[in-house]
């Protein structure tokens, strides 16, 4: 009866492994659009599914979106519950994970209202109080201000723009794709100083070593997707 407990428990406790023909993507339950729009915790569109999708077809796979907390992602991904998660820099996702080339570039920035001190260089910043996402990693505003870094996390980029408009914050960090899409739809119609660029981003994908996709030939459609120019068709959707 011990053993067969046991092996009941062993086979409960196991991972759940998606079907070798299909490519789990794990997604941060805290992103808007461009990157996702979610409902009743599904990936509807934006950036990731589309990119999924067309990444999966390269490959030839089927593909599957597994919506999860900002911190559960690694996990996952070290589990072998999720294949891969993309729109990342090693800096922001520790993990035992195999990494594609990077093929994903965005800039990141500092909105500051009108209202506020225009700031014209990142020490401008130091003690006064900036807008983040919790869970999120800022390497170079944090190696810039060191101690003068001073967070102000909100759930999402998105929830930081409101805290603007209602004037409960002076500054916040954004990317370039996200705010560039807010303006296209209408959804930042605040009075600002002209966007501070803090650093250009080149993300990548992390890859489970616990997948049956290998890292060559991840990156192999990658280039292919790339060079056929799919990648900046995709974006246009969305700019």
């Amino acid at each position: 009866m011990g053993a067969l407990l046991a092996a009941l428990l062993g086979a409960w406790t196991k991972p759940t492994h998606a079907a070798p023909d299909t490519l789990v993507f794990a997604v941060d339950a805290s992103t808007h659009l461009p990157w996702a729009e979610l409902q009743d915790n599904e990936l509807r569109r934006g950036i990731h599914r589309d990119l999924g999708e067309a990444l999966s077809a390269q490959l030839g796979l089927q593909t599957r979106f597994l919506v999860l907390p900002r911190k559960r992602i690694a996990e996952r991904l070290e589990q072998g519950q999720a294949d891969i998660a993309c729109a990342y820099l090693p800096q922001w996702l520790a993990g035992p994970f195999d990494w594609s080339e990077p093929f994903l570039p965005d800039t990141e920035l500092i909105l500051s209202l009108r209202s506020a001190a225009m700031p014209r260089q990142l020490l401008d910043l130091a003690g006064k109080p900036i807008g983040t996402v919790n869970g999120f990693f800022y390497p170079e505003l944090q190696k810039q201000l060191g101690a003068g870094f001073v967070r102000e996390d909100g759930p999402t980029m998105d929830a930081n723009l409101r805290k603007l408009e209602a004037g409960r914050m002076q500054y916040a960090v954004a990317s370039q794709l996200f705010v560039d899409y807010q303006r296209r739809s209408g959804g930042l119609k605040l009075d600002l100083h002209p966007d501070f660029k803090v650093s250009q981003l080149a993300m990548a994908c992390a890859l489970s070593r616990r997948s049956e996709l290998k890292l060559d030939r991840l990156n192999r459609a990658i280039a292919e997707f790339s060079a056929s120019g799919a990648w900046g068709r995709l974006l246009a959707r969305y700019r």
